[in-house]
């Protein structure tokens, strides 16, 4: 392709103008409509050769769309708001990282903020979002129900919970089966013989009972066993912990625990460790979420595992689903992941 320095764009001083759509058109020798076909894949079909010639006018230039155009012309801004209740908790950045590639599937991108379990900050992130034109909100956070879903019907902008225990009236929503998970989690500790399990849980932000709470205790009443004791602590490392101390000293002859995800669990863990107690020949400890951090404790934990790639998936899907979509929740399976810590050898799904 024989371009000459006179049909690059002009430089003034030092400071090189924008390339624009007419700079690649006229070093490839096309109509400025003919770069849009190829850049934007029709409407009309371009010839292979003068497509590549286009395209080769394009890396030469260093040509970047503008995008603020393109999405004044088509009416979409292709990013979407994301909302975190906690985005240090490891689950929601494995889970951010998920929604980021099932987002650039599509060809859009993701604009991330923490509410730090803020119901102030929150709705102010929301006006925001809102102001800048998101094609969609994604909220994971103890107050994305409370938002009114109304409000942004009316901006045009639909929205779906992403971290939600289950249906929401008029709400479109995903979230992991966790009753099931959790039942699945106890079943398989009282298959090792364990008859008094504690429950590790967080006192608000999953539901009303927590569903992980409804599976420890329907899975000690099938097997006609007397519910543990329930302590009840922030979801952090630090409550854990806490819970973890109180167990050691309790005397309440607890020979298991389920935590009700993954940084609880790393918190009993090193209270249970530092009281002297043995994992899992004194005390198992399982935990839900199934994170990487889960892995590389010590030991490696049990978990029910969230699919977060599918839940995903699932909630870019609802984004794009029917304007006026009824409400919908989809609950996705967990993945009983067996390790160390519950007394199994080695590691195996």
């Amino acid at each position: 392709m024989g371009g000459t320095q006179s049909q690059r764009p002009r430089v003034l001083g030092s400071v090189r103008r924008p390339v624009t759509r007419a700079d690649v058109a006229q070093l490839a020798g096309v109509s400025t409509a003919v770069v849009s076909y190829v850049l934007n894949d029709g409407p009309r079909p371009v010839a292979p050769r003068t497509a590549e010639r286009v395209r080769q006018a394009v890396a030469l230039l260093g040509y970047r769309p503008n995008a603020s155009a393109r999405a004044l012309r088509r009416g979409r801004t292709e990013t979407i708001g994301l909302i975190l209740g906690d985005s240090l908790n490891p689950l929601f950045t494995e889970y951010t990282s998920q929604l980021t590639k099932a987002a650039a599937m599509r060809g859009e991108a993701l604009l991330i903020r923490d509410s730090r379990q803020d119901a102030t900050v929150e709705a102010q992130i929301v006006e925001q979002l809102i102001d800048r034109q998101v094609d969609g909100l994604l909220f994971a956070s103890p107050y994305s129900s409370s938002v009114n879903p109304h409000a942004l019907r009316a901006a045009g902008i639909p929205s779906v919970l992403i971290d939600c225990p289950g249906p929401v009236p008029g709400r479109l929503s995903v979230g992991p089966a966790a009753q099931e998970g959790a039942e699945r989690l106890v079943d398989h500790l009282i298959e090792h013989g364990r008859g008094r399990i504690a429950l590790v849980v967080g006192e608000r932000g999953f539901g009303h009972p927590d569903p992980r709470e409804l599976g420890w205790q329907f899975a000690q009443h099938r097997s006609q066993l007397r519910p543990g004791p329930v302590i009840r602590v922030p979801f952090t490392r630090e409550g854990g912990y806490t819970a973890g101390r109180q167990l050691t000293r309790a005397g309440e002859g607890v020979d298991a625990v389920f935590a009700s995800n993954d940084l609880q669990a790393a918190g009993v863990l090193r209270a249970l460790h530092e009281g002297g107690a043995r994992v899992p020949d004194d005390i198992a400890v399982v935990s839900f979420d199934g994170t990487r951090e889960s892995e590389f404790c010590w030991p490696p934990l049990t978990v029910a595992q969230q699919d977060l790639p599918r839940m995903a998936e699932v909630a870019i899907d609802l984004l794009h689903s029917e304007p006026d979509a009824p409400g919908r929740h989809v609950r996705v399976p967990t993945t009983l992941v067996t390790r160390a810590s519950c007394g199994c050898p080695g590691v195996h799904a």
